[in-house]
C-alpha cells in the first residue's frame, strides 16, 4: 500500500465519522456535549478536506488552517468528554489551540522541514489523546453498567492505538533505523501514520456513540420508572378516592333525601337549603364518577364520548345550575345566542369545563356581579365567551393560570385549589379546542373557548337537557 492510498482511506473514514458525530447533535440538541461533538465533527471534516487537497502543494496558510481545524476538532472531543462525565470544561483546552496555531505559523515562517511540522502535529495530538484517556480513566459512577464499561474499554483501546501510532511516527521521523531500507521505512511510516490511526479512530469514535446511546437508554429507563411509579400512585389515590370520597357522599345524599321527606310532613320549611345541598352533592358525585370511569382504562387515556349536544339548551342548564349553586352571591348571569349550535363531544367533561369557567367568573367577581355568556359560531368553529366584572388577572400571570395548583396573587382571600383552569384547558384540549384569557379594558376578565364543529351540524340528533 502506498502513502496516497492509505491517506485517502484514513481521510474518507474520518469524514464519515465526522458526519456521524454531526448527526448526534440532532438526536439530543439540548445536551452540551452533543453540541461540542457535532462541532468537532464539522472542524475535523473541514480540516481533513483541506489537508487532502493541499497535501501535494507547497505548505501555506491553507495547510495550516486544515491542521488547526483538525487539532481544534480533537480538542472539542476532549471537552465534550469532560462535559459528558460531569466535569467542568478546562480553559487550557482553548489555549492549546492558540498555542498550536502560533507554533505552526512560526514553522511556516521559518520554512521548517516536513519532519518538524509532522512532529508538532503528532506531539500535539498525543497530548490531547492523553487528556481524553485521563478523562475516561477517571471515576465514573455510570461505568457499573456492563455496556458502558465495554464502551469505555473500546474508547481507551482506540486512544492507546492513536497515541502509539503518533509516537511511532515521531520515532521514525527523527530516529530511523539505519539497518532498514528506505522502502521498509516508508511502509512503517504508512502503518504508523495511517493504518494504526485508522483502527484507533474506528474504535474510539464509535465508542463515544455507544456511551452516548447507553446514557440515553439509561435516562429513558429512569423516566419510564418514574412514570410507572406516578401511575401507581395515581391508581392508589383513585382507589382511596373511591372509598373515602364517593361513599360518604352517598351517605350524605341518602340522609338529605330523608330530611327532605320529613320536611314535607312537618311545619319547618328549609326545602331550598336541602335542594341546594342536594345539587352540590350531585355535582360532586358526578365529578367523582367521571374521574373514576376515566381511570379504568388500561392505557391511562380518557375515551371521549362524542355525542351531539345542542349547545344553547346545554349552556342554559349549566348556567341555571351555576346560578343556584352560587345563590348567596346573587350573580346576574346573561346568556346570548343568536343561532343554534350543535357540538359533538363528551357531555360530562364539557359540563365540568364550563362550570369551572362560570365558577371563576362568579367567585372572583363582586357580589351581585354581572357575568355575560355569549355563544357564536363562525367558519366551523364555536366561540364561547364568558365576561365578568371582577378585578382581572395580572398581566404577568395570564400565561401561568393554566398551571396545575397555580393560584394568582389576587386570589388569597378566595377558597380554591388552583386546578380549575388546568382541568378546563385539558378538557378543551381533548376536544381539539383552546381557551384564551384576556383582561377587559373596562375591568374584569374575558375567557374565550373555541371548539371545532362537525362538518354538518346534525340538529335533529341533538340531545336536549
Amino acid at each position: 500500500m502506498d502513502h496516497q492510498t492509505a491517506s485517502i482511506a484514513l481521510s474518507i473514514t474520518q469524514l464519515c465519522i465526522s458526519a456521524t458525530m454531526i448527526g448526534v447533535y440532532f438526536a439530543a440538541p439540548i445536551e452540551r456535549y452533543t453540541r461540542l461533538w457535532a462541532l468537532s465533527g464539522v472542524l475535523t471534516a473541514a480540516g481533513m478536506t483541506i489537508i487532502i487537497f493541499n497535501a501535494f502543494r507547497p505548505p501555506g496558510l491553507l495547510l495550516m488552517a486544515g491542521n488547526i481545524a483538525l487539532f481544534a476538532g480533537c480538542i472539542l472531543v476532549w471537552i465534550g468528554l469532560r462535559v459528558f462525565f460531569g466535569k467542568r470544561a478546562s480553559r487550557w483546552a482553548y489555549i492549546l489551540v492558540a498555542l498550536f496555531a502560533c507554533a505552526y505559523l512560526l514553522l511556516l515562517e521559518n520554512n521548517a522541514a516536513f519532519s518538524s511540522r509532522a512532529f508538532l502535529c503528532s506531539a500535539s495530538l498525543i497530548l490531547v489523546f492523553v487528556q481524553c484517556l485521563q478523562t475516561l480513566l477517571a471515576g465514573n459512577p455510570e461505568a457499573a453498567s456492563s455496556k458502558l464499561g465495554y464502551a469505555r474499554e473500546m474508547a481507551i483501546i482506540g486512544l492507546l492505538m492513536l497515541i502509539a501510532a503518533h509516537g511511532l511516527r515521531i520515532a521514525v521521523l527523527f530516529y530511523p533505523p539505519a539497518a532498514l531500507s528506505s522502502a521498509l521505512i516508508s511502509q512503517v511510516n504508512i502503518v504508523a501514520v495511517y493504518l494504526v490511526p485508522l483502527a484507533g479512530t474506528l474504535l474510539f469514535f464509535p465508542a463515544l456513540l455507544l456511551l452516548y446511546f447507553e446514557r440515553i437508554k439509561h435516562q429513558l429507563l429512569l423516566s419510564l420508572e418514574a412514570k410507572q411509579e406516578a401511575l401507581e400512585n395515581q391508581t392508589r389515590f383513585v382507589a382511596m378516592f373511591s372509598h373515602e370520597y364517593r361513599t360518604p357522599l352517598a351517605v350524605i345524599r341518602t340522609n338529605l333525601d330523608i330530611l327532605q321527606s320529613k320536611e314535607r310532613s312537618g311545619d319547618r320549611h328549609f326545602g331550598s337549603n336541602l335542594e341546594k345541598m342536594q345539587r352540590a352533592v350531585l355535582r360532586l358525585v358526578e365529578v367523582a364518577e367521571t374521574a373514576l370511569q376515566r381511570d379504568q382504562h388500561s392505557d391511562g387515556k380518557a375515551e371521549l364520548l362524542h355525542e351531539p349536544i345542542l349547545m344553547p339548551d346545554f349552556l342554559c342548564a349549566v348556567i341555571e345550575e351555576t346560578s343556584d349553586f352560587w345563590s348567596e352571591r346573587a350573580p346576574r348571569l346573561e346568556f346570548t345566542c343568536t343561532q343554534p349550535v350543535v357540538l359533538h363531544g363528551d357531555r360530562k367533561l364539557l359540563k365540568t369545563a364550563f362550570l369551572n369557567v362560570l365558577d371563576n367568573a362568579i367567585k372572583y367577581g363582586p357580589k351581585q356581579g354581572h357575568v355575560s355568556v355569549q355563544l357564536t359560531k363562525n367558519d366551523g368553529t364555536m366561540f364561547l365567551t364568558v365576561d365578568d366584572n371582577g378585578t382581572g388577572i395580572p398581566e404577568q400571570e395570564l400565561d401561568q393560570v393554566y398551571g396545575k395548583y397555580f393560584r394568582g396573587s389576587r386570589t388569597a382571600c378566595v377558597a380554591g385549589s388552583g386546578i380549575g383552569l388546568y382541568l378546563v384547558r385539558r378538557i378543551i384540549g381533548q376536544h381539539s379546542g383552546s381557551i384564551f384569557l384576556v383582561n377587559r379594558p373596562g375591568g374584569g376578565t374575558s375567557a374565550t373557548i373555541t371548539l371545532p364543529l362537525p362538518v354538518e351540524e346534525a340538529h335533529s340528533g341533538a340531545i336536549k337537557n
